[in-house]
């Protein structure tokens, strides 16, 4: 549908933007469209939803674009119109996810079909305005990157990609101001008593919030880089706070959804400077500060003894590893046995054995380790360094808690300058799985990935491959880093600066547990979020104080002023003047556990498979439907195994001989309790009590069906046994008409035979219905 040539779009500017400054909503932009007689179905397929869901082809979605840009070209004001609209998409999106790749696949389809498209547009005055809307929208690219910078905690990225967005907007006002002379009348957003809002003045009121919020984050960025390298004193650190707190009064971006956005930052700031005053935040450094991150996968091979096909795996890799080597870039240096510290209880293992026909043989717990080359992890930022190298393993378990581990350094080579909490963010923020893009890449080259957490799930994949270099058939694996990535964060030492006596220079003394607490317990204690809506988010947060039951998972085995505290994504282990062999045990439990979440999460999809499938069979017979002995023995035979494989394999988790010693197995039970390993073990008690009842159930019916079928079985030779009784009833009577009745047989006689014989065939009819009810109860 078309409007008559020459008549302008009729559109409620006011309403437009009331509704994209208060949430960003496109209901109003997608109404105005079609009040402007742009087709609104053809709008709504080609463009509502493209910047969510799936993966989206740039080239459909030029296409696409290109299309709406000359139907509009047809009607003055409809292609400002509708550059806003696809404006407003990508703001919604971005409101919604994190997720910016169609966002971008948009945003570059309108730059490029309004280059030849622009030249439809009569009015020169709408075409220089969308001109300046399609500038400002390319700015969005800037805002996906310093969104990412947040999310990294890297205030260098973040700082150069608000500044680019504000100094593009800055620039597109100056352009916008020339081409309508600054009229102020241009400047409101109407409401009661206001002149009416103009395209000019929307687009104009869109650049003076995105301005006063990306310069607001540059600000907030540069404070915290500035004293992150101890360049900014606290008194700065407020008058900066105050500044931005004076910014989010301003009209301009009081009635725009960035005011939350920067309040965000100015709680940062705010909350930096608080703590500057009360702790020993900026002091605090943790020299020798490393990091290891555990991401778990589990394995299945073509069985369903799960205990099996691990110990199997174990074994091929132990066997076969030399055929890994070199066959990719991910591929292994080198295959060998893992030495584990004597903290565990070799050879006392009850788990599968290949080698003996028992599946509850003892043996060793066995790891098989493939050493890949190192990793480089490579900020975004231009001009900083890589980080690394880091070592990077895949580690086979006979107990099938199998994860790929990348252990090193949390700051470059090169950087002399000793870890603080910044490097102490950026490390928990890479092992929560939700860390921003950075180019994570091996020595032997290949793909560049995003993060730790893509890396690992690459050479998940290529295990998976593995079948005919193994020789194991159907090896399948699963994981999932975004959920199971763990950050083992090691402080060999710490130190606070602290005042000696009044008007002397502060001194470096070591730190207390409590101490490092006092002064980041919330980045300790609290899992990092999917997103970040600050830099150094952490410190908006309230201390939530060490669990009630395990102040210290160390427990009995904690020495004086340590700290080993752990959260669902990270641990952290500071032990000061203990030598590194004495924490590798430790830290080798805290990876056992968090490396058996995923396990654990196996065995209840183990279990649930077997529910549905005798689920399935109890509604089967619900039903109406005749259930075989067989098949029914068979079902409740694999519930059986299932149960005694699951309970098997729990049982090693909590058994007193997996550890040496009773202070390793009090360690082991309290990280159970705070990896969250223990609410996954209650979800696995509901489903092996599911499982329980099933069984009962199916054994129940498994009762009955055998006593129907030997109902029917007694039916049949009962059957069969009446219908001899009448031959030889109808016998008798032959015999007996013969020898008192030579010559005939009275008719009263045969009479009462002929009754006698019917009564027998109805007491047949009714002895078989009644044995036909009992052979189909159930």
């Amino acid at each position: 549908m078309s409007a008559p040539a020459g008549v302008a779009v009729d559109v409620d500017w006011a309403r437009v933007a009331t509704e994209f400054h208060r949430d960003r909503d496109v209901i109003a932009t997608r109404t105005a469209i079609n009040a402007s007689r742009v087709d609104l179905a053809e709008f709504t397929g080609a463009v509502e939803g493209l910047v969510s869901g799936p993966d989206r082809d740039p080239a459909a979605v030029t296409a696409a674009v290109r299309g709406l840009w000359s139907q509009a070209a047809r009607q003055p004001g409809a292609s400002f119109l509708l550059g806003f609209s696809l404006y407003a998409e990508v703001q919604h999106g971005w409101e919604l996810s994190a997720d910016t790749d169609n966002m971008a696949v948009l945003i570059e389809s309108v730059r490029e079909t309004w280059l030849t498209a622009r030249t439809a547009v009569d009015d020169g005055q709408e075409r220089a305005l969308v001109d300046l809307l399609v500038r400002h929208l390319g700015d969005l690219l800037a805002a996906f990157e310093m969104e990412n910078g947040l999310n990294c905690s890297c205030a260098l990225e973040t700082i150069q990609a608000a500044g680019q967005v504000a100094d593009g907007t800055a620039a597109v006002l100056a352009d916008l101001d020339a081409l309508t002379g600054d009229a102020p009348t241009t400047h409101g957003v109407a409401g009661a008593g206001a002149a009416p809002v103009t395209p000019a003045g929307l687009l104009r009121r869109v650049l003076e919030a995105h301005h006063l919020y990306f310069d607001g984050v540059r600000l907030s960025a540069q404070t915290i880089l500035e004293h992150v390298l101890g360049e900014v004193e606290v008194e700065e650190v407020e008058a900066r706070a105050a500044a931005l707190q004076q910014a989010l009064m301003d009209e301009r971006l009081a009635v725009d959804v960035y005011q939350s956005e920067l309040r965000a930052h100015v709680m940062a700031l705010t909350a930096l400077a608080a703590r500057l005053r009360s702790t020993a935040l900026s002091g605090l450094t943790f020299p020798g500060l490393k990091v290891t991150y555990v991401v778990p996968f589990t394995a299945r091979g073509a069985t369903d003894n799960l205990a099996r096909d691990n110990e199997r795996l174990v074994a091929a890799v132990r066997r076969h590893g030399h055929r890994l080597i070199g066959t990719g870039p991910l591929a292994p240096l080198q295959v060998r046995d893992l030495e584990l510290s004597d903290i565990w209880s070799h050879g006392r293992d009850e788990v599968f054995s290949e080698a003996t026909e028992s599946e509850l043989e003892p043996t060793a717990y066995q790891v098989v380790t493939a050493v890949l080359p190192d990793l480089w992890i490579q900020p975004r930022a231009p001009g900083l360094p890589r980080l690394g190298p880091y070592r990077v393993e895949i580690r086979f378990s006979s107990f099938g808690n199998h994860h790929v581990r990348v252990s090193g350094p949390v700051q470059p080579a090169d950087d002399d300058r000793p870890p603080g909490y910044h490097d102490l963010n950026q490390a928990l923020r890479r092992g929560s799985g939700f860390m921003g893009a950075e180019d994570v890449v091996l020595d032997s080259g290949g793909q560049v990935h995003g993060s730790v957490g893509q890396l690992a799930a690459a050479v998940v994949e290529m295990v998976s491959g593995w079948d005919d270099l193994l020789e194991v058939r159907k090896l399948r694996c699963h994981v999932d880093p975004a959920i199971d990535t763990h950050a083992l964060i090691t402080v060999p030492e710490a130190f606070v600066r602290t005042p000696t006596e009044p008007g002397a220079p502060p001194v470096s003394v070591e730190a207390t547990g409590e101490q490092i607490l006092d002064a980041v317990g919330p980045l300790l204690l609290i899992p990092a979020e999917r997103t970040a809506a600050g830099l150094e988010e952490w410190l908006r947060y309230a201390d939530p104080g060490l669990d009630a039951d395990i102040p210290n998972f160390l427990g009995q085995l904690a020495p004086l002023d340590s700290l080993a505290v752990q959260t669902a994504r990270s641990t952290c282990l500071y032990t000061p003047g203990l030598p590194d062999w004495s924490l590798l045990g430790t830290s080798e439990l805290v990876e056992f556990v968090v490396s058996s979440r995923a396990l654990i999460r196996q065995w209840n999809n183990h279990l649930q498979e077997a529910v549905d499938v005798a689920t399935t069979m109890l509604r089967r017979r619900l039903a109406g439907e005749s259930l075989k002995t067989d098949e029914v023995r068979l079902l409740r035979l694999r519930l059986a195994d299932h149960g005694a494989l699951i309970r098997q394999q729990r049982a090693l988790l909590h058994s007193e001989e997996l550890a040496r010693s009773p202070g390793h197995r009090h360690i082991l039970d309290n990280l159970l309790h705070t990896s969250g390993a223990s609410r996954l073990e209650a979800e696995l008690a509901t489903s092996i009590g599911e499982l329980d009842e099933l069984y009962t159930q199916l054994g129940d019916d498994a009762a009955a069906v055998e006593e129907a079928r030997t109902a029917a079985y007694q039916n049949l030779v009962g059957l069969i046994l009446f219908v001899l009784a009448l031959f030889s009833l109808a016998d008798l009577f032959g015999f007996v008409n013969d020898s008192v009745f030579p010559a005939r047989t009275p008719t009263a006689v045969v009479a009462a035979e002929l009754v006698t014989y019917a009564l027998a065939i109805v007491g047949l009819a009714v002895w078989g219905v009644i044995g036909y009810r009992r052979s189909t109860r159930g």
